[in-house]
């Protein structure tokens, strides 16, 4: 291969790399997956706390992301985020009417637990008011901890209520014998009877439970079992933010001593509204740990229309700044930056959006900071370049000489930055959180799409250009002493 071919090659390559991206992002019409700040919406940080305040283990976290994920979708927001941060879940939400109303859906404690019942006072009896149930206030939202361990007085919620009348039934209830955890899924479906499993036409609420969820249940209904027919003491409270949601009856069927085996059950004698609302109630609501809201965080959609349109501007100008600089300065030799730093744009850019189809990149106000520093960085691969290219013209050499010279002189200089550029921005990324972490990657991947880019295009286009009588002309390079 010629001394010409090797130098056309690789700027052929750069040139269709980035055109085969910006083809790929134009057929696939590909916009960028923008974060809340430049997109409008609310990010709520939620600390995670175990119920005996031990620190949560990972199988608690992710078990609590994953119900946390299905309680936000359940709720049809689009583009939703739910994610793990620090020790604490920080859930993104984009474009919603209503914020509070999925935050609180999220946020809330809501714990699934069975209890035994132990006592059912009705409003309309003395003891409503007195001992142990006349702390409980049914008008006001539950204020109390619910221990886990200990007896507790709760209110019965009807089903279709988000909260319980003033004058529902207070139920007295013994330590919790399952947690949410302990179930594996419910559903509302029809009743069957007989082998063939024609429906009765009723409707009933089915329960699975996991292995160890299979033992406790049915150690529990086989306690309860014990107690005869219409004993309150026969039934088994369901309970969810401290709020009993249904208090089922052991069935005739259920044998003292023995329970209900095999890790399923039903909860039968309910309404079509009821067993659907039931069934998402205890299997979106097993959630192994309390959440509370550390940090709240809602931006508009103007404002984060606002904040893309002010960080493109910055982009624009400080791009303009670097060109307009490059120019007055090296005058031909700039001309090779311009091409250059917009080669490089085109590569980052397209990559960013490929990669918000691809992996699910989010594009920050953050991100696009890292892209505008990043001009900077590639602005000053050239600079160096051309800096030790002008030194060896002083010095007498030939341009053509020159440039293989001062290439040689500038890359060690080059790869020393851009490593040191590339290793701060893996580390920003790997210790920060947030939107600093699309700062990191932006600015990471700028830098080595930088470097590329300079060992691609940069010393080709210089060599090929030193060939020609135009640039061999010192005051075309901005050199005063011409060769």
């Amino acid at each position: 291969m010629s001394g010409t071919r090797r130098l056309v090659l690789p700027l052929v390559i750069v040139i269709v790399l980035a055109a085969a991206i910006w083809g790929v992002v134009a057929a696939q019409d590909i916009r960028p997956r923008l974060g809340l700040d430049l997109r409008g919406g609310t990010s709520v940080t939620f600390k995670p706390v175990s119920p005996n305040g031990s620190t949560p283990t990972k199988e608690q976290l992710d078990t609590t992301i994953d119900i946390v994920r299905n309680r936000v979708n359940s709720k049809g927001v689009a583009e939703s985020e739910v994610n793990l941060e620090a020790g604490n879940i920080v859930v993104s939400i984009p474009d919603v009417q209503n914020p509070d109303e999925v935050i609180k859906a999220v946020g809330t404690t809501a714990q699934l637990r069975f209890r035994p019942v132990l006592e059912v006072v009705g409003s309309s009896q003395p003891e409503y008011k007195q001992g142990p149930f006349a702390s409980v206030d049914c008008a006001k939202p539950q204020t109390w901890v619910d221990q886990i361990d200990k007896d507790a007085v709760l209110c019965l919620r009807d089903p279709g209520q988000d909260a319980p009348e003033p004058t529902a039934a207070k139920l007295r209830m013994g330590p919790v014998a399952l947690g949410g955890t302990d179930i594996s899924s419910a559903r509302a479906e029809l009743e069957t009877s007989g082998q063939n499993g024609v429906t009765t036409g009723q409707w009933q609420t089915a329960l699975k439970l996991s292995g160890a969820g299979g033992k406790k249940f049915a150690a529990i209904t086989g306690k309860l079992a014990c107690n005869p027919q219409g004993d309150p003491k026969r039934q088994l409270g369901i309970t969810l933010d401290g709020v009993v949601i249904n208090n089922p009856p052991m069935a005739d069927s259920v044998q003292c001593n023995v329970g209900i085996p095999g890790g399923e059950a039903v909860i039968s004698g309910q309404t079509e509204a009821e067993a659907k609302a039931l069934a998402p109630l205890i299997s979106t609501g097993a959630l192994p740990l309390s959440l509370t809201v550390l940090t709240r965080d809602t931006v508009s959609a103007t404002l984060g229309a606002d904040s893309l349109h002010a960080g493109l501007v910055a982009g624009g100008l400080g791009l303009a700044a670097v060109l307009l600089y490059v120019l007055l300065f090296y005058r031909g030799l700039g001309l090779v930056a311009w091409v250059g730093l917009g080669l490089a744009a085109a590569l980052n850019v397209g990559i960013v959006f490929l990669m918000g189809k691809m992996i699910g990149f989010t594009l920050t106000l953050a991100g696009i900071a890292g892209l505008i520093v990043a001009v900077g960085i590639s602005a000053d691969s050239y600079v160096v370049f051309f800096e030790r290219l002008k030194d060896e013209v002083r010095e007498g050499k030939t341009l053509r000489a020159s440039v293989d010279r001062g290439w040689q002189r500038s890359f060690h200089t080059l790869v020393s930055a851009n490593t040191v550029s590339f290793a701060a921005a893996v580390v920003l990324y790997l210790l920060a959180i947030g939107p600093v972490r699309g700062f990191a990657f932006t600015l990471g991947l700028a830098t080595a799409v930088d470097f590329f880019c300079a060992w691609m295009f940069g010393r080709p286009a210089v060599s090929l250009l030193a060939r020609t009588r135009l640039f061999r002309e010192g005051r075309f390079l901005g050199i005063r002493a011409a060769v």
